[in-house]
């Protein structure tokens, strides 16, 4: 099991492989670094041994196992969740809520208010009209702003707010539930 790809580590992958592959066990590693980062864990063992795949689902110990380190998007989503000093509120319809819980982005259609004073980039939190607190995120408009597209559609922020360049008042990528 390999929990961290080091230079050491790099250094006993040497080269390109066989005439067959591509890359070699060098390659191989990069692929390793950029699954461990994302979060995933990753086996690296022989295509040529019968069964070995059907054996690694199993748990068996086949080949070699680069465990995954903490997802850059977790961290990021803590981060949102805990770590941002939050700048106002946004109250959403119980359509709204449904489709946040569902992965959709916040958009304008379903807000019903907005409370507070905050810049495009100020981390808000959404509420349910109930108050209860569904997801906070970062908006990519200002309060002044959002209270006049708060309950319409995306086709008409142009009319509404000149400039407007983002369809969704808080991407999904930039929102986490708190639910």
């Amino acid at each position: 099991e390999v929990e961290e790809i080091t230079p050491e580590v790099i250094e006993m992958a040497g080269g390109a492989g066989s005439s067959l592959g591509t890359g070699g066990m060098a390659t191989k590693l990069q692929a390793a670094q950029v699954a461990m980062s994302a979060g995933v864990n990753m086996v690296i063992a022989s295509g040529s041994e019968e069964g070995a795949l059907r054996r690694i689902l199993q748990g068996e110990e086949v080949g070699t196992v680069f465990a995954a380190r903490e997802s850059h998007l977790r961290v990021r989503k803590s981060w949102l969740a805990f770590g941002k000093r939050l700048q106002g509120d946004l109250v959403v319809d119980a359509g709204c809520v449904k489709a946040l819980e569902g992965g959709s982005s916040l958009l304008a259609a379903g807000i019903k208010a907005v409370d507070g004073d905050f810049e495009v980039g100020s981390t808000v939190r959404v509420l349910a009209e109930d108050n209860r607190e569904i997801a906070r995120g970062i908006v990519n408009y200002n309060t002044e702003d959002l209270r006049r597209l708060i309950g319409h559609r995306t086709e008409d922020f142009e009319q509404l707010v000149a400039g407007a360049v983002h369809e969704e008042v808080i991407h999904r990528d930039n929102m986490v539930l708190m639910v």
